[in-house]
């Protein structure tokens, strides 16, 4: 999927359906691997979809089958290119020395998580989840210390699912200007955490066990941004979605052969094959069910006369619609299904694009550190063991501080750019 992904991208003689068949043919062979609420959650949603979709087709619409099979293949080609990242983190070995502890290393954890989650995603969230749950369990304020810092990176961050979403359905959204809006919201949120820290909000946080992190350890997510973010100056011919999933692999095979040469190039690719690319199932299954959804949703609003709840996509409207996020995040619905349903409505009005994917990115991130069933609270309660039902339900409060900023940006937004 990846590869063809890839060719389909530079040339326009490969079809890009090719690649959505891949994802799909992927996700049958990983279905086994998948919990039970992954299936029931793809399934619905994927049913969703096909019966809207059936519909719009009874009244008129016409069919895209590549728009069903692929609407998210791209930002699953991005997600399975900064996997590739992972092999890079050295094996935790013997005889290291114990975690630090206290005030200032629950900080340097909190910009540690979220300055790598900024560029490797999730990954990043299991890599110090890894180290710190190897000598003792994780516990609930390191779980909410990494679920909050790396849930806020969805403000900005073009390099998470959420984001790359949220500029791949608007075309022609700039990534620079909702980045000038979004980070700010992510430096209150390290903010407010740093606020819980001195202020002894956080429990036993003199005790507080924390990840290592140097200032040498962040060479690969400048070295990365800084691609990036050069090649979208350079050219105006790919999208950020599009220069992170091919130049991610050229970052890492550099990497990997300044370290070791072929013989460590030749292992890690065996491990991101064997071991690292079959861990997306979940992903897999989430976002290609989502984009049946989405498709489906996009046909039957054209075979309904262009009906959409919106008069126009303003700053109230979306100040409302991030409640939405919210509300639904806590009955465990993936801000992606909202994304896939609100972008066609809010779309019919002819909304500034870079604000729609501003409002995306800001429900996606608050959304997430409240829904017990998304991808950061999952993975901490089901592979270390921490109650991800609480961690969600202790992350009410922070959200929704946030959302108070958030509108303010959002107003912000309109009064300046708009």
């Amino acid at each position: 999927m990846l590869v063809i992904g890839i060719a389909s991208t530079l040339w326009s003689v490969v079809p890009p359906v090719v690649a959505a068949v891949l994802a799909w043919a992927a996700l049958t062979l990983l279905w086994p691997r998948l919990g039970g609420s992954q299936r029931v959650q793809a399934v619905t949603l994927s049913a969703a979809g096909i019966v809207a979709l059936a519909w719009g087709l009874w009244r008129g619409a016409s069919l895209n089958i590549g728009n069903v099979l692929g609407q998210n293949q791209a930002i699953l080609s991005m997600l399975a290119s900064i996997t590739l990242l992972r092999v890079l983190n050295p094996p935790v070995t013997e005889g290291e020395p114990e975690l630090p502890r206290g005030r200032a290393t629950y900080l340097r954890s909190m910009v540690g998580v979220h300055a790598f989650g900024a560029v490797i995603n999730i990954s990043a969230l299991i890599i110090m989840a890894d180290r710190l749950a190897r000598s003792a369990p994780l516990q609930m304020n390191q779980g909410q210390l990494l679920s909050r810092a790396f849930t806020a990176v969805a403000f900005y961050s073009p390099f998470i699912g959420g984001v790359a979403l949220a500029l791949d359905y608007t075309p022609g959204s700039s990534p620079l200007l909702m980045m000038l809006f979004g980070f700010p919201l992510s430096l209150a949120a390290l903010a407010l955490l740093s606020w819980y820290a001195l202020s002894g909000r956080i429990e036993d946080i003199d005790n507080f066990r924390g990840y290592p992190v140097h200032l040498e350890n962040l060479w690969l997510p400048l070295v990365l941004a800084t691609v990036v973010l050069l090649g979208y100056s350079v050219t105006a011919e790919y999208s950020v979605l599009t220069l992170i999933t091919m130049l991610t692999p050229v970052v890492v095979v550099v990497a990997l052969l300044a370290q070791g040469g072929l013989p460590r190039l030749r292992r890690s690719c065996v491990d991101y094959v064997c071991a690292r690319l079959p861990e997306m199932g979940g992903e897999l299954a989430l976002f290609l069910a989502a984009g049946v959804l989405g498709a489906g949703l996009v046909t039957a609003f054209a075979a309904a006369d262009g009906w959409t709840p919106f008069q126009r996509f303003d700053a109230l409207n979306a100040s409302v619609l991030l409640v939405g996020f919210l509300l639904t995040s806590l009955f465990c619905i993936h801000p992606v299904v909202v994304v896939s349903v609100v972008v066609p409505l809010a779309q019919a009005t002819s909304p500034d694009p870079t604000f729609l994917a501003l409002t995306m990115a800001m429900g996606w991130g608050l959304g997430c550190a409240v829904n017990p069933m998304s991808g950061t609270n999952l993975v901490l309660g089901t592979r270390y063991g921490v109650n991800n039902w609480a961690i969600a339900r202790s992350n009410v409060a922070f959200s929704a501080t946030l959302y108070v900023l958030a509108v303010g940006l959002l107003f912000l937004y309109e009064r300046t750019v708009i």
